[in-house]
């Protein structure tokens, strides 16, 4: 008899928790790539989910092998698209017909695609960004406070001044570069674009090829070598440059050509010196705070300013400088946060902080004034906006 009324509680309960998982607030977290800085900054937003009590320590491991989660305050499900757009628009459509309370898009691709798919959406979701590099450029906002209602995020500032700089401090000699970007991502067509306007600051020649595909990029490397650059300096670029870098090392190890990059890891794939982004787990934190807020009530995201996330660091492949033959400094290397030699990657304190995939999650007592005080600086009151709008209206007049 005790059994059986057991087995009707159970059958009884099993129904209302299933309904209760439905009534959570849904978060999709989609992403263009799978590089592991992403996995460090999906890592940092469980962290402060968890902080903020929306999951427990359990679901926060269950969430880290991105399983899909119907947990007991909300629930997240995971997509991903290996650098190809068309898995990349599937990926999308799927989680949009889960009807997601929250989209988090990370890299300027996927966000891009969501706020397209979203912007004509009478009630869209919300749709909070990171690892995103010139949103301006890429039309998915105008300014930090000017921007569709339904968007937030944390962009990541790019340093092309600090790596030609490194360039020409490392080889004042030095009179051509080359480029090479992908003309339908806004990110590395800006890229192209910053590096040829500081280029010639410098009084460089900068010769600049756009590619459609990944398969291109051997031959419009093998083009700007023959046309005797002294360097390639590539542009943040994820179809193309992420998974296209190794191809370019290997032609620049073969023509003797070192390879600057403006991502700090890209020494990871084969470039000789980087000066570049690193704050990926900060970035991680700084959207699972807005995203916690909101899921809270303590935004309005319509009012939520685009947070900035600046700071760089240098990386040096020493390995890839005797391949091509190229000298680096003592002191560039002294200055470097990461270097690797023989294999072997050492990384300073500062940058390994950075890179923590499981973090050690703060006590909401602990981070909570932190973070409102976060909050406080990027709202966006109607006057910020107004000076804003001037702005935008004073530079296209």
């Amino acid at each position: 008899m005790r059994t059986a009324t057991v087995m009707i509680l159970i059958l009884l309960l099993l129904p209302q928790a299933a309904v209760h998982a439905e009534d959570n607030p849904s978060i999709a977290i989609l992403r263009f790539g799978s590089l592991r800085t992403f996995d460090v900054t999906e890592g940092a937003i469980l962290d402060v989910l968890e902080s903020y009590g929306f999951i427990s320590a359990e679901e926060n491991a269950h969430l880290h092998s991105r399983q899909d989660l119907q947990g007991e305050k909300i629930n997240v499900l995971w997509g991903s698209a290996d650098f190809d757009l068309p898995t990349a628009n599937l990926v999308l459509r799927t989680a949009l017909d889960a009807e997601p309370d929250v989209l988090v898009t990370i890299t300027t691709t996927m966000t891009q695609l969501a706020l397209n798919a979203t912007a004509d959406m009478d009630d869209p979701p919300v749709l909070l960004f990171t690892s995103v590099y010139n949103p301006y450029e890429a039309g998915i906002l105008q300014s930090a406070c000017v921007k569709p209602d339904h968007v937030g995020g944390s962009l990541s500032s790019t340093p092309y001044e600090e790596v030609i700089s490194l360039l020409m401090a490392e080889n004042p000699d030095i009179e051509v570069i080359g480029t090479i970007f992908n003309a339908s991502e806004a990110a590395g067509a800006v890229g192209a674009e910053e590096i040829a306007r500081i280029g010639e600051q410098y009084g460089l020649t900068v010769l600049g090829v756009a590619v459609t595909d990944i398969d291109e990029m051997a031959l419009a490397a093998e083009g700007l070598a023959d046309k005797g650059i002294d360097a390639f300096v590539m542009p943040i670029d994820l179809r193309t440059g992420a998974a296209g870098l190794p191809i370019v090392v290997n032609l620049s190890n073969e023509y003797g050509i070192p390879v600057f990059h403006p991502i700090l890891f890209s020494i990871y794939y084969g470039a000789t010196v980087s000066s570049g982004f690193y704050h990926y787990y900060a970035q991680g934190e700084n959207v699972g705070i807005l995203l916690a807020a909101h899921l809270n009530g303590d935004i309005d995201i319509a009012q939520t300013a685009i947070n900035e996330q600046t700071g760089s660091a240098i990386g040096i492949n020493l390995d890839m400088a005797g391949r091509q033959d190229i000298e680096i400094s003592q002191e560039l290397i002294d200055q470097a946060d990461a270097v690797i030699v023989a294999g072997e990657v050492t990384i300073s304190d500062r940058v390994a902080t950075e890179l923590r995939v499981e973090g050690e999650v703060m006590p909401l007592a602990e981070r909570q004034a932190g973070d409102q005080a976060f909050l406080a600086n990027l709202h966006c009151s109607p006057e910020r906006i107004a000076e804003e709008q001037a702005a935008l209206d004073a530079a296209e007049a």
